[in-house]
């Protein structure tokens, strides 16, 4: 122990052979190893050779555990002298940085001398350029501000009976469109009411005519039928009555009449109408049976059933039509010949649309604005028809304004059927 120099270890044998260290699991295996110190070596002589494999264990044990406690103790310390220099670091950064931004604040948001107050005043405030700009803009005592400009084209249009709008507007004055205006209604309202006065003429002289002929003293359905009869001499259809004949169902004699359409508008084809004539009322429900049972029992595409005013249900006045059949109401003591014959050429147009386009989803929309159109105007012929039910007049002219009317009414379905046709031409049969 009287030496200071450090324990010398030399290999073992004479060939210089280093110490060989091996590690197996948790296992540390030394051979070949030569420790050259005296103090060491007296201290294990002491010892018994017995006790001596011990107790150079335990020293090999002692110190690899010390070393390791060494070596972890100095990255520590190295650890800890490197975060001190970085708090040191983050430090400086930060008061720096707290002195960059307080004056950066400083500099453009100080109430005395900083950009954006400074700034905002120049814009907004009390003397700024908006408060200019507005106040500009809203002088009413300038004519060139808005609203000065404003007040003077309110002035000019609206302001008083001398305004351009109040010109306008008046009646009174000939070159008003309201003058002219009123002007055309009145003259419109006064042909309209004489045309009624020589319709409701005309119909009574026709009524006592018909009352004269074969339709005299016959029932509602005997007296439809005689109508259609007259109405399609002047077509090529063909119509036959059928109340008292048994049809393809047994027994069944459903279909007072039957229309069949011409071969050539048909496309060869068998294409009915049948007709049925109602002078008593039904509900919903029992009017769409019949209309089925007579539509299979004359083997017809559509139905066309005509109603009295008295059992017409509600809304089926003077035209409707559903999923199966047409529908129109008629008086039946003076059964207007308008209206059957545009029920007439509505059902008509159903047919020729459900043969042309079976199963392709092709319905009659294209029609019922038309149809709606041509409602309203015979609901406003009886309308003012029953004002005038007093007037008896009758002259050669007002039979002649009577077919101008009826011709107008054609001319409506002929509107409607153009539209019915541009739809089944759009649907292609599957």
């Amino acid at each position: 122990m009287g030496s200071e120099r450090a324990p010398e270890i030399v290999p073992i044998s004479a060939a210089n052979k280093p110490a060989q260290v091996d590690i197996v699991g948790d296992r540390i295996r030394v051979a070949s190893l030569e420790i050259v110190d005296r103090a060491l070596a007296g201290y294990l002589e002491s010892r018994s050779p017995e006790e001596r494999p011990e107790t150079v264990e335990r020293a090999l044990r002692v110190g690899l555990m010390a070393l390791q406690s060494a070596s972890g103790s100095i990255d520590v310390d190295h650890v800890r002298r490197a975060f001190d220099k970085f708090l040191s670091d983050a430090a400086d950064s930060n008061k720096k940085a707290t002195a960059e931004v307080e004056e950066i604040l400083r500099k453009n948001f100080a109430t005395e001398g900083g950009v954006m107050p400074a700034t905002l005043e120049r814009f907004i405030g009390d003397k700024g350029q908006l408060a200019q700009f507005t106040k500009d803009l809203f002088d009413e005592n300038r004519r060139d501000s808005a609203i000065g400009k404003l007040n003077t084209i309110l002035g000019t249009y609206f302001d008083g009976d001398a305004s351009k709008l109040a010109h306008l507007l008046d009646p009174t004055r000939e070159a008003s469109p309201l003058s002219s205006f009123r002007a055309e209604i009145a003259k419109r309202f006064d042909d309209v009411l004489l045309k009624i006065v020589e319709l409701d003429a005309s119909q009574k002289a026709a009524k006592g005519e018909r009352k004269k002929g074969t339709a005299k003293g016959a029932d509602f359905e005997s007296r439809i039928v005689a109508e259609y009869t007259e109405l399609l001499r002047a077509t090529n259809d063909d119509i036959e009555g059928t109340g008292g004949i048994t049809g393809a169902v047994t027994d069944s004699k459903k279909g007072d009449a039957v229309i069949t359409i011409n071969a050539k508008d048909a496309s060869a084809a068998v294409l009915r109408i049948v007709v049925e004539v109602k002078d008593k009322g039904m509900t919903g429900p029992a009017i769409e049976k019949e209309l089925v049972e007579a539509r299979e029992n004359r083997k017809a595409e559509v139905a066309l059933m005509v109603f009295s005013e008295a059992a017409a249900p509600p809304g089926y006045a003077p035209f409707q039509i559903t999923r199966n059949g047409v529908f129109c109401v008629v008086d039946p003591e003076s059964p207007d010949v308008a209206i059957l014959e545009a029920s007439y050429r509505l059902a008509r147009m159903v047919a020729l649309i459900r043969m042309k386009a079976e199963g392709s989803g092709a319905d009659l929309s294209a029609a019922r604005e038309a149809i709606d159109a041509l409602r309203a105007r015979l609901d406003s012929v009886k309308e003012i028809k029953k004002t005038l039910t007093a007037v008896d007049t009758a002259t050669e002219k007002a039979r002649d304004e009577l077919d101008a009317l009826r011709a107008a009414i054609a001319a409506e379905v002929d509107k409607i059927e153009e539209q019915v046709r541009a739809s089944s031409a759009a649907v292609k049969p599957e």
